[in-house]
């Protein structure tokens, strides 16, 4: 595969820490609205989306010291640093079980993406959200067929610019207009348990939201794309600062939210931070936030993507892959109902049942014991098992720890001598 045809006029390892900065925070920024659906809320009040945020950017500096630690920086990789070590300590059924998960952990990005797309079709268009949906997506691919790696990068700049000026002039506009004390109000008379953080749930909920966010981050092949254009004595800082950004929004976020709250009820929607366009008065904050939400969803999928792309030596099987994927999910999507935690829930098993496994390949100069394929499946159905008879956060930390033990099991077997017959 030519690295140089696919890079576009953005060669590798070239992005300064700005660049890198912007890059990942476009991949990464959609995550705030993720755990503004009625069930986060309700269960766990804004703990929920600020956990969410907070364990995005501690997994970005925990990465950074890793990278740092296993001498990255001092290296120039010539394509994502996650298939380089696939390739180079995986092979057997090891191989094909990673692959498929590759794959697989794609698959909750475009399911997110199309939640919100939904949302948005029934906030702001008024047009049957299966019909909005097929447009997105043709108008989508269009873009992935004819734009340039450095035009996404151009557009991850423009989302950048406008969501900063649009986070920081929003709550300032809002809470100038109509007081801060009418907004804390209102959500105190309509959603006083927002403001509840007495959860007994909420420790074992931040614990594995951790872990499951920190498996995510390490295993996507999106951010490890990225990595790769990022100079390599700039990624640390790049990640790191990236983490601070991103747990610092929470604060304008957590306050875009209550602004669309402190009205009244919740609506009949997914993503409730959303419906801040029920809220907005002037026209051109309600265009303004239309914009930066549909750069989120459309920069999220682009660069999604082209990291799928590089997983197939040609395009032809990328293009079979993405046109039967986007059938399936199409058909699945509006077919049954699809809530945004049960896709969080779903996708967080796959995520921290890997992470021991990931840690090891990526950072630990071991072998990888030929059986690692049989633990994470076995640790993967234990988990659901326990998760589905009992609750999800006991299923996710019981497959997190059983993953744990039969990984170290698995290490301490290689390390016993052969002896021969």
């Amino acid at each position: 595969m030519d690295v140089k045809k696919l890079s576009l006029l953005v060669p590798l390892a070239s992005l300064s820490t700005t660049a890198g900065v912007i890059v990942l925070l476009a991949r990464w920024i959609s995550g705030n609205f993720l755990l503004s659906s009625p069930s986060a809320l309700i269960s766990f009040g804004f703990m929920a989306g600020i956990c969410y945020t907070v364990a995005t950017a501690i997994s970005f500096i925990v990465l950074g010291s890793f990278l740092n630690k296993s001498g990255y920086t001092q290296s120039q990789h010539q394509q994502s640093f996650l298939l380089m070590k696939m390739q180079e300590k995986l092979s057997g059924l090891n191989l094909q079980v990673v692959r498929l998960f590759y794959l697989l952990t794609g698959i909750e990005i475009w399911l997110i993406q199309f939640i919100s797309i939904s949302v948005l079709s029934t906030i702001m268009f008024n047009v049957p959200v299966p019909i909005t949906l097929a447009l997105f997506l043709v108008g989508l691919l269009a873009l992935d067929r004819f734009l340039s790696l450095k035009g996404i990068l151009w557009l991850d700049t423009l989302f950048i610019i406008l969501l900063f000026s649009l986070l920081i002039f929003i709550p300032i506009f809002y809470f100038v207009q109509n007081g801060a004390s009418t907004v804390y109000e209102g959500i105190r008379l309509y959603h006083p348990y927002l403001f509840y953080f007495k959860n007994s749930e909420i420790l074992l909920f931040y614990v594995v939201i951790q872990l499951a966010i920190l498996g995510q981050v390490l295993f996507d092949k999106s951010t490890w794309y990225l990595i790769a254009f990022i100079k390599p004595k700039k990624v640390r800082r790049s990640l790191f600062s990236s983490g601070v950004v991103l747990a610092l929004l929470t604060l304008s976020f957590t306050a875009i939210l209550m602004i669309a709250l402190y009205g009244g009820s919740y609506g009949q929607f997914q993503i409730l931070i959303l419906t801040f366009l029920y809220e907005v008065q002037p026209g051109f904050l309600t265009f303004a936030f239309l914009v930066i939400t549909l750069l989120a969803i459309v920069t999220t999928l682009l660069v999604e993507m082209r990291a799928t792309k590089r997983f197939f030596a040609t395009r032809k099987p990328y293009y079979y892959y993405l046109i039967g994927l986007l059938v399936v999910l199409f058909s699945l999507f509006i077919s049954i109902k699809i809530t945004i935690l049960s896709v969080i829930y779903s996708f967080a098993f796959i995520h921290i049942t890997l992470l021991p496994f990931i840690l090891l390949l990526l950072f630990a100069n071991r072998t990888i014991h030929k059986q690692s394929w049989l633990a994470i499946l076995l640790s993967l159905a234990i988990g659901i098992a326990v998760g589905i008879q009992f609750s999800f956060l006991y299923g996710l930390a019981v497959s997190f720890i059983v993953s744990c033990i039969l990984q170290f099991l698995l290490q301490q077997a290689s390390r016993v001598p052969q002896v021969d017959d």
